[in-house]
């Protein structure tokens, strides 16, 4: 029996792993809560997903997954193409609209079904490459650009750091109000994966019931690394985070000590 990552059953029937990743835009149906359309990206970094027909009631998750078997899916911001925030879902849905999600070095993305009420609900997911995380910062607003690089004042000022984990979820508030997040940088020292979340909170995250923004996987035993770009990713509220040893939202699996080390967090 081939797994998700060897065939993935398309509107076209079941074509290879391999060959969908080449295969461009992905065409679907929801017709039930828990089904989904996934759509490799491959040297893109994000998707765009549309939907139409009539239907009502859909609430849809957005979700990435970085492994090669696609058995692990963590949730991933998308932004609507009629303004407003990053969000990883959209609720009660009954009208055609289309979302662009950013995931830079994912292997697939998918929209999946969380409600359902009536359908069918037609989804085109097409895999584009985009500039650097520009849409969170343009999206719903103006934008203000300053210069960031000087050899004096001026700059990316603020780091949070956590030099050893603790064992614990290491519920953190970085900054207690509106911000950017625009570099992250440390090493995961455990054997197995480890979870950064990230949060639009200005206090500690309540881990377990909160709604992180992403879930960013840390290979083990690794270095990371995540460059947000000279825009950043903007949190109205807050900028918090947590480290659990499970990508699920409502997973509270505390780290054993010095799981990870030298956690850095450019933000202003």
């Amino acid at each position: 029996m081939q797994s998700i990552a060897e065939t993935y059953m398309g509107a076209r029937g079941a074509l290879p792993f391999e060959d969908l990743a080449q295969s461009g835009a992905v065409t679907g149906a929801i017709t039930a809560s828990g089904q989904s359309v996934t759509v490799p990206i491959g040297a893109y970094n994000g998707a765009v997903f549309a939907w139409w027909g009539t239907f009502s009631g859909v609430t849809l998750a957005f979700e990435a997954a970085y492994e090669p078997s696609l058995a692990t899916w963590v949730a991933v911001s998308a932004l609507s193409s009629s303004g407003g925030g990053p969000t990883t879902s959209a609720s009660n849905l009954s009208s055609a609209n289309a979302f662009e999600v950013y995931a830079p070095g994912a292997l697939a993305v998918r929209v999946r079904a969380t409600a359902f009420t009536a359908g069918p609900m037609n989804v085109r997911a097409i895999p584009v490459a985009m500039m650097q995380d520009i849409a969170p910062a343009v999206v719903g607003g103006s934008l203000t650009v300053t210069a960031q690089t000087s050899g004096g004042s001026g700059g990316i000022a603020s780091v949070n750091r956590l030099a050893s984990a603790a064992a614990s979820v290491n519920a953190t508030v970085a900054k207690a109000s509106a911000g950017r997040v625009y570099k992250i940088h440390g090493y995961n020292a455990a054997t197995s994966v480890r979870f950064l979340k990230l949060y639009n909170k200005a206090s500690a995250p309540t881990v377990g019931t909160d709604a992180p923004v992403v879930a960013i996987p840390l290979a083990p035993s690794k270095e990371f690394d995540v460059d947000l770009g000279l825009l950043g990713q903007y949190f109205s509220t807050g900028i918090a985070y947590a480290l659990t040893t499970g990508a699920a939202d409502a997973d509270t699996g505390a780290l054993t000590a010095a799981d990870v080390v030298g956690l850095a967090i450019w933000l202003a």
